[in-house]
């Protein structure tokens, strides 16, 4: 594998397009991820672009990547917009819905809250939600017909809130709160939609209809949680779900609760981060699963061989390889959060450019994971790059290449990297592959006939206009 470039003199300013063009801003607007892609293959690892009075660097050099999100972390926050530094009001363009929980806060304040809610995510209490994943896989798809078209994507949706409110809330799916967070935030995104766009902070806070629609639906989001914060206070918050263990959770230095607005603040961002995104890329992977039929063939003899008829427990995990590799996969060509992106607090150099203080610096894990210096042939779906064989044995050309040592680390970071990366990645991919080897073990995915699906990124990669598929029952 190529490695990262080396650079001996420094600059002032990388190649890029010259000044803001009504072609960036249609690339950024209709096609995002493909236009970064394109501005990486045109011009390198390091690429001015323009945004009028903002400056972006989109950085795609893994190596450097792994400077700014670890190395040089401090040097960096993720308030691109410099709002939460200047007035402390934490308005990120994520904040307007997540407020300042742990996705959104900066410094010092989100150094705390992570360490206050890291023992919620230890790998051993993830474990134990195992169980309820498989459980509640299986209780959705008892409702498929055998021939039957789906939108995959609604019905993930639908799997992976159960999941959520089964263990943030010790809900049902058909609760209020369920419905809330279903049915409140339109799809477009609202406000969230413009924030690469040039202007695009002005356009979020002018009374749009989606904006007034999201905002109205983030206020019955608040109603809803501060309402089941006020049940569990009431009784004394000792049960095992995360709502329970967050009103519990002291600080390690002065011993003090979250209040009522950080709970609500980390319930939000719990609940958001942990199902859309994850609904996104398990309907990615049975997308792709449905158009490589031969792919997913290899899932149902593993699947076949190891649960035997049974639901998958955690002690199953290792010996579903195959299973764990689809999602990841899926994960490398459809990341759901294709952009992560870094303010720097000073003036730093990155790749022999002096970035100045106040720029973002992008790295988006969907140009990154295209980048055929890292991933031979990198459209392509092919699960055996993160396994030894195949489930019958075989091998090929891409077997083990993701598993190679000369792979530098943030070729490959769908949940980001360093201090911010997502607390809940181990869920997610626990989640991941419980869900897939639960429904691999009764049904198979089929292409819908004249269906063509198109990735949308918005502030996540959606199939845009859902995921149509036709489900077959595997035993008949």
């Amino acid at each position: 594998m190529s490695r990262s470039p080396v650079t001996t003199t420094t600059r002032d300013r990388p190649p890029g397009p010259p000044g803001v063009q009504l072609r960036t801003v249609r690339g950024l607007m209709t096609d995002a991820p493909g236009f970064l892609t394109s501005m990486r293959d045109r011009y390198g690892p390091l690429v001015l672009v323009p945004l009028g009075p903002r400056t972006m660097y989109l950085l795609s050099d893994p190596e450097a990547i792994g400077d700014v999100l670890i190395a040089s972390a401090p040097r960096f926050d993720s308030d691109i917009l410099g709002n939460a530094a200047a007035n402390g009001s934490g308005q990120a363009p994520l904040a307007r819905l997540l407020g300042r929980g742990l996705l959104t806060s900066i410094g010092q304040q989100h150094r705390k809250q992570r360490k206050l809610l890291q023992p919620l995510f230890h790998r051993q209490r993830v474990a134990g939600y195992v169980d309820a994943f498989a459980d509640i896989a299986e209780q959705r798809v008892a409702g498929w017909t055998d021939g039957a078209r789906l939108d995959m994507l609604a019905e993930m949706i639908e799997l992976t809130m159960a999941v959520v409110t089964r263990t943030i809330f010790d809900v049902s799916l058909d609760s209020d709160v369920s419905y809330a967070v279903r049915t409140a935030l339109p799809r477009n995104d609202g406000p969230l939609r413009w924030t690469l766009v040039p202007g695009g902070e002005v356009l979020s806070r002018l009374p749009l209809p989606s904006n007034r629609q999201f905002l109205r639906g983030r206020n019955r989001l608040y109603t809803v949680v501060h309402q089941l914060i006020a049940e569990r206070r009431s009784n004394g918050a000792d049960g095992t779900d995360l709502l329970s263990m967050l009103i519990q959770a002291r600080d390690q230095d002065t011993g003090e609760p979250m209040d009522d607005e950080q709970v609500r603040d980390e319930v939000l961002t719990l609940l958001m981060a942990g199902h859309d995104t994850t609904a996104n890329s398990l309907a990615w992977a049975l997308h792709l699963l449905a158009t490589n039929p031969a792919m997913a063939e290899q899932v149902h003899i593993e699947v076949d061989q190891v649960l035997g008829g049974r639901l998958p427990a955690f002690a199953d995990m290792p010996a579903l390889p195959w299973t764990r590799a689809v999602f990841a996969e899926a994960l490398r060509i459809y990341p759901p959060v294709w952009m992560v992106a870094r303010r720097a607090l000073a003036e730093h150099t990155v790749l022999g450019t002096r970035v100045p203080a106040n720029a973002t610096v992008a790295m988006s894990p969907w140009v990154v994971h295209r980048d055929p210096r890292w991933w031979p042939d990198p459209e392509r779906f092919a699960p055996q790059r993160w396994v030894e064989r195949f489930p019958d044995g075989s091998t090929d050309n891409l077997t083990a290449t993701a598993l190679s040592p000369d792979r530098p680390r943030f070729s490959y970071f769908p949940f980001g990297g360093g201090p911010r990366q997502c607390i809940g990645n181990e869920f997610a991919q626990l989640e991941g592959a419980v869900v897939l080897a639960t429904l691999a073990r009764d049904w198979r995915v089929e292409p819908v006939a004249g269906h063509t699906t198109h990735p949308q990124a918005k502030i996540i990669v959606r199939p845009r206009g859902g995921l149509p598929l036709r489900v077959v029952a595997r035993h008949r």
